[in-house]
């Protein structure tokens, strides 16, 4: 973590700093509101070992130790994010589950055969975020009940920001006696699906050094792929713990950044995505 010039103290330092100044009771509205959602809806919390994420899971347990985490697995991890999120979760003791997509990322890119030259292109079955996110929440759903919790901000893009803002409209809609900050502070961060699946995000309208002077408040290292992805100069916007291959952003130069710095399994991957190498 880099030092300050100035008093040789690090980011992470200040922050803690900062977070023991505001103090723990502030967050306690947001472990009320999350003992109330698993009253209510039950269910479990999505983990992707990102740092919004990890905050989620760190409420959660103050709340309930047992409450099922869960990582929806695409099959195509960084190394770093695997061993974070085994070794945080024995740590933790946490009721850590794993549900893995299948077919994996890996499978569904070789056999749309648009990463090889050779190949022939196939329609798939089903959409990615289908594979990948929803038919493993919809499993998830099964084992522990329609509610969830997830570390999803609105200010990470405009879709998130409307899909909050869409949830809000309706609360609003439904509780017409109450004022919007009296709605805002009961209701949101609420997203209500057409299935019957009710998601909280607790963290929904927190910016990002707030995320970030929580962990420090409460002594948790975030992911280091973090700190490596820093190190390897990747702009702080481009930032994300996700699948190592992003089919959809291929031009914004994350597969050249694993290439510098994951280089034998950038190999490995180029031999079975021949064309990966176009994106370096």
């Amino acid at each position: 973590m880099t030092a300050t010039p100035a008093t040789g103290l690090n980011m992470q330092t200040l922050r803690g700093i900062a977070a023991r100044r505001r103090g723990l009771r502030t967050y306690q509205h947001l472990l009320d509101r999350i003992a109330e959602h698993l009253d209510e809806h039950d269910g479990f919390v999505s983990w992707s070992g990102g740092k919004d994420s990890t905050v989620v899971v760190d409420l959660a347990r103050q709340v309930d130790p047992h409450i099922p985490v869960v990582f929806f697995d695409s099959g195509l991890q960084f190394p770093e994010t695997i061993r974070y999120l085994e070794d945080l979760a024995e740590a933790w003791q946490l009721n850590y589950q794993v549900i893995t997509a299948d077919p994996d990322l890996l499978t569904v890119l070789i056999a749309g055969g648009g990463f090889d030259h050779q190949a022939v292109d196939r329609t798939l079955r089903g959409q990615l975020a289908d594979i990948m996110i929803t038919s493993p929440a919809r499993e998830a759903h099964r084992r522990h009940g329609r509610g969830s919790l997830w570390g999803v901000r609105a200010e990470e893009s405009h879709g998130r920001r409307m899909l909050y803002r869409r949830g809000l409209a309706a609360e609003t809609r439904a509780r017409q006696n109450s004022s919007r900050s009296d709605v805002r502070a009961q209701a949101g961060g609420v997203v209500r699906r057409a299935d019957g699946t009710i998601t909280y995000g607790p963290i929904w309208d927190w910016q990002r050094a707030h995320v970030f002077e929580y962990l420090a408040g409460r002594g948790i290292q975030p992911n280091p792929l973090y700190r490596k992805l820093a190190e390897l100069g990747v702009p702080e916007a481009q930032i994300r713990v996700d699948s190592i291959i992003d089919a959809s952003k291929l031009s914004n130069g994350h597969i050249a950044w694993l290439q510098k710095g994951w280089p034998d399994l950038f190999d490995r991957l180029a031999r079975a995505l021949p064309r990966l190498a176009e994106w370096t």
